[in-house]
């Protein structure tokens, strides 16, 4: 039973004391100046109690970087990309300001005041932003432990991404890349291009995955570089596991780059010059940013050929959804998001086809039918 108790302390201060029993039926205290508060506080704690909600007011002060430790080793299903981020993250931008904290002392300030703080030293928004997200899923967890009862994640102002236009090259212009671009690597480009695959994909790709016969890639598996080391893993998403069909022309490309340069043992399809897989890193600053600027020019990343090969299938009517298929997403919702600014022209192609209404056209035929089955089921003819 709850109870509160006038307490002298040996200075002479006076506190009011709240006695409460936990769910396990410990016995719990806590002290306050005005017995208001004490009472303030017994009436929340028999109401969490009874809502299943109760948080033990100690298990608060357990330091933000021991619980991070503890809760990111837990974490399953991420890549080892992403938990190389996450920790380099968490180290140089999360636990400097929160390591030492109890964690039912964060609140929505302290939240607020450290995203502004990242901001004003010069952080991009998108950084911010992952930081951000990775504070809040640690703190997420701690409410599912029981650590606190709620997060302070709410209504927090978070520094606006400014969507930059994206590179679309044109099927010249990526005969000029591929054309300049050391020779080994120029099935890489028009690949990346003409299939919308991702570089850590491609890169992946091996001669069981390479079905000439089919026209089709299998992927199954994706090549990071973490920390200098080269690591094969599983795709960016679920959905990112999939077969992409080639055009019509592409394989007699690839065979010809297989013919020119050898698979190793690995049986990588696309490889460095010394036959091992290609590194992300030197490829991008020994081979891909010299041809960029000898050729199509800057700006112009690697994954701008993937959104190339979507402004080339929007361009010939291609259906959202087989876009979003062959790009590997779940949704047509990003292509649209995305590339919806696209679809203009196509807009216009679709309301020239539409006949005025004193025009018959096939749209009668149609509804003529329908309400004839109509009819027939009711039993009307």
């Amino acid at each position: 039973m709850a109870s509160i108790r006038k307490v002298t302390h040996r200075s002479g201060r006076i506190s009011w004391q709240a006695r409460w029993r936990d769910p396990a039926g410990k016995q719990r205290s806590k002290n306050f100046r005005r017995r208001i508060d004490a009472e303030r506080f017994l009436i929340t704690v028999e109401a969490r109690k009874l809502a299943g909600t109760y948080v033990d007011p100690q298990a608060g002060r357990l330091r933000l970087g021991d619980f991070a430790q503890q809760t990111t080793a837990g974490w399953v299903n991420r890549r080892d990309s992403t938990k190389a981020r996450d920790e380099s993250y968490l180290r140089s931008l999360v636990l400097p300001t929160f390591a030492e904290m109890p964690i039912g002392k964060i609140g929505l300030f302290d939240v607020q005041e450290w995203v502004n703080d990242l901001d004003a030293d010069g952080y991009a928004p998108a950084t911010i932003r992952k930081a951000y997200q990775l504070l809040g899923r640690i703190l997420n967890d701690a409410v599912k432990g029981g650590l606190i009862a709620a997060s302070p994640f709410r209504d927090i102002d978070l520094p606006k991404i400014e969507h930059t236009e994206k590179r679309f090259l044109s099927p010249d212009e990526i005969t000029l890349l591929a054309d300049t671009i050391t020779p080994r690597y120029r099935a890489l480009v028009i690949t990346a291009a003409y299939t919308g695959c991702r570089i850590g994909e491609l890169t992946a790709l091996d001669t069981d995955r390479y079905q000439p016969d089919k026209r089709i890639f299998r992927i199954e598996r994706s090549l990071a570089e973490v920390r200098g080391h080269l690591r094969f893993g599983q795709p960016k998403t679920a959905a990112a596991r999939r077969a992409v069909t080639l055009p019509t022309w592409l394989p007699h490309i690839i065979d010809q780059h297989l013919a020119d340069y050898p698979p190793g043992p690995d049986g990588l399809l696309f490889t460095a010059p010394e036959g091992g897989p290609i590194r992300r890193n030197a490829f991008r600053s020994r081979v891909w940013l010299p041809a960029v600027a000898d050729s199509v020019g800057q700006p112009m990343r690697f994954h701008d050929l993937r959104h190339s090969h979507v402004a080339l299938l929007i361009a010939e009517g291609a259906h959202p959804a087989v876009i979003a298929s062959r790009r590997g997403h779940t949704s047509v919702k990003t292509v649209l998001d995305v590339y919806g600014h696209l679809y203009e022209g196509l807009d216009r192609n679709a309301a020239d086809t539409l006949n005025p209404p004193w025009e018959v056209s096939d749209v009668d035929a149609m509804w003529t039918r329908h309400n004839r089955h109509r009819d027939q089921g009711r039993g009307l003819t």
